[in-house]
């Protein structure tokens, strides 16, 4: 979750330096790359039945929604701001969707932990500060639907992965979704960035490689273990540690609103994750 909390960041650093199309396009394949050789060392194999291909294209088509407005959210959004919004309502979103889909019954306990994720958030945000306008439009009403999106991401996860293994899932849904950006990009690849500029690169690297590949491929590995909604109440932890990292590289200021939502935010994550 904290290497999750610092993608915010660095998304920002590269969100206007390209096309968001050629950004999510290098990320899918850098992680690709990345867990190809996973694969034989778990144990597992690339080949996969048609369901499971198609378990894992339809995994690449909505996390290829999600990051697309990720991207596009930061930038113009703010970082912090968007890590708040984005793990904050993601839970509240998968534990509605899963009581809708699944028939859950939604104790008085999650409904208790989940409220106070919201808090937390608010908290966080200073929401009192805030109009409806500032909160809703421009790159915070794209995070927002960011959230519902990976909600669904979550739920097709647990789905997808009871019968194939999580590596060989996470490597497919990589490579089908730079299969899937690749023609929206055409003959716009001359604008990708030389590889001169470090900056670019290293945070491909890391969105790729660190936060894709080997965080995402955790959570995924902790949807098939806890379930999706109980998975997804981890990233409550992810708003204080956000705003952390992004006042540390984006010089945004720390306050004590940061400590109070952050520590209600790990509250919440303590009520939802008990038996």
């Amino acid at each position: 979750m904290i290497i999750w909390s610092a993608s915010w960041t660095s998304g920002k650093l590269i969100a206007n330096t390209t096309d968001p199309k050629i950004t999510l396009f290098w990320r899918y394949l850098v992680s690709a790359a990345a867990l190809a050789p996973l694969v034989p060392l778990t144990g597992a194999r690339f080949a996969i039945t048609l369901q499971q291909g198609l378990w894992a294209g339809l995994g690449a088509v909505i996390i290829t929604v999600y990051t697309t407005l990720f991207f596009i959210g930061l930038k113009t959004g703010f970082a912090g701001a968007a890590g708040v919004l984005v793990t904050s309502m993601n839970p509240i979103f998968t534990y509605f969707l899963t009581r809708v889909l699944f028939r859950h019954t939604l104790r008085p306990r999650d409904a208790l932990g989940l409220g106070l994720g919201v808090i937390g958030g608010a908290v966080l945000i200073e929401i009192w500060h805030l109009s409806v306008e500032q909160l809703l439009l421009s790159g915070n009403l794209l995070f927002l639907v960011a959230s519902l999106v990976y909600a669904l991401v979550t739920l097709t996860t647990n789905a997808a992965t009871r019968s194939t293994s999580i590596v060989v899932y996470s490597f497919y849904v990589n490579l089908f979704g730079a299969l899937i950006v690749a023609p929206l990009i055409g003959t716009g690849f001359t604008a990708t960035p030389a590889i001169a500029d470090t900056n670019y690169w290293v945070n491909i690297i890391y969105l790729g490689v660190i936060s894709n590949s080997f965080a995402t491929t955790v959570y995924f590995y902790a949807v098939k273990q806890l379930g999706s909604a109980r998975a997804s109440s981890y990233i409550f932890i992810v708003p204080a540690t956000a705003l952390l990292i992004a006042a540390l590289y984006l010089h945004e200021p720390v306050k004590t609103t940061t400590l109070i939502g952050g520590l209600i935010a790990l509250l919440a994550v303590t009520i939802l994750r008990r038996d």
